[in-house]
């Protein structure tokens, strides 16, 4: 006789996601198809790494299918975890094993920056990670119907005991570290991108050889980390509005930069040194400072 198993809330929430998930996916995927947001995602994504427009083309196709198909595998997959079938979770098993290997060996070929990809690396295994270590719980395998059974052949009518008090505290304590590591990796990936774009450098720069500067700060100029803003570079065009901490020998302070990029060149619209209460126009320069 086959026993009727209450549904994990994990579980449950996994479901709920997954069918939400695929279904409107599978439904709202012909119009992101039709519109051209596939193919020019996947130009945005490849045309780094394949330079042929006929296998730019022939990968493109590729990749819209595998996209629709794992909308309908959400589907399918969301459906049976919410009907605890077995065959969902060792399918959603599968994807999260997928997922981490292709994110290993595909990310650094597609991402231009190496830290954005580690990080990128970190959080999608790390997710996986938990998501397969939760599956293999006993007491998942059992509302499953996947039994493990350790006494002479008997089948088990009761769940198996979950973890203890001080089990719960170390999960706990695993996830916290977990999720530390990848907003660690993340803050780092943010703030070499910041580091290694043509604007940051050209206002360091900037900073470094300004008599304004130094005299508030002290030399050498040095740039702390944890800057904030946005850049948003193309080929030809682009900004960035950003927040650039620094440390002098006696002082610190923040550049506060706004640039523009046009036909290829950056300008820079507004730079200035904020120390404690005092703002110092760097660009464009302040005749009515005694800096200049």
């Amino acid at each position: 006789m086959k026993l009727k198993h209450k549904r994990p809330v994990f579980v449950t929430i996994l479901a709920a996601v997954f069918l939400w998930i695929g279904c409107l996916g599978t439904l709202f995927f012909p119009v992101i198809l039709f519109t051209g947001g596939t193919a020019l995602l996947w130009q945005q994504i490849a045309s780094g790494v394949i330079h042929s427009e006929f296998w730019l083309r022939i990968t493109s196709y590729l990749f819209v299918s595998i996209w629709f198909l794992f909308y309908v595998a959400y589907a399918f997959i969301g459906f049976g975890l919410w009907k605890l079938r077995n065959w969902a979770r060792k399918a959603l098993l599968a994807l999260m094993g997928f997922l981490a290997v292709i994110s290993i060996f595909a990310l650094p070929f597609f991402v231009k920056q190496a830290a954005v990809a580690v990080s990128s690396i970190i959080g999608i295994t790390v997710f996986c990670a938990w998501i397969a270590w939760y599956l293999k719980r006993p007491r998942v395998c059992f509302a499953f119907g996947e039994w493990q059974s350790i006494h002479d052949g008997d089948l088990p009518t009761e769940p198996p005991p979950g973890l203890s008090r001080w089990g719960k505290v170390w999960v706990a304590a695993a996830i916290v570290a977990s999720f530390g590591l990848w907003v660690g990796s993340l803050m780092f990936a943010v703030e070499s991108m910041f580091h290694s774009s043509e604007i940051y450098t050209m206002t360091i720069k900037e900073a470094q050889s300004s008599h304004c500067v130094s005299n508030t700060l002290g030399v050498p100029i040095t740039t702390g980390w944890m800057s904030t803003g946005d850049i948003n570079e193309g080929i030809n065009e682009g900004y960035a509005n950003l927040n650039i901490p620094l440390h002098g020998s006696r002082e610190s302070g923040h550049l506060e930069l706004v640039a523009e990029k046009s036909d290829g060149a950056w300008m820079i619209k507004s730079l200035s040194l904020v120390h404690e209460s005092e703002r110092i126009q760097i660009e464009p320069p302040d005749t009515k400072s005694s800096c200049h």
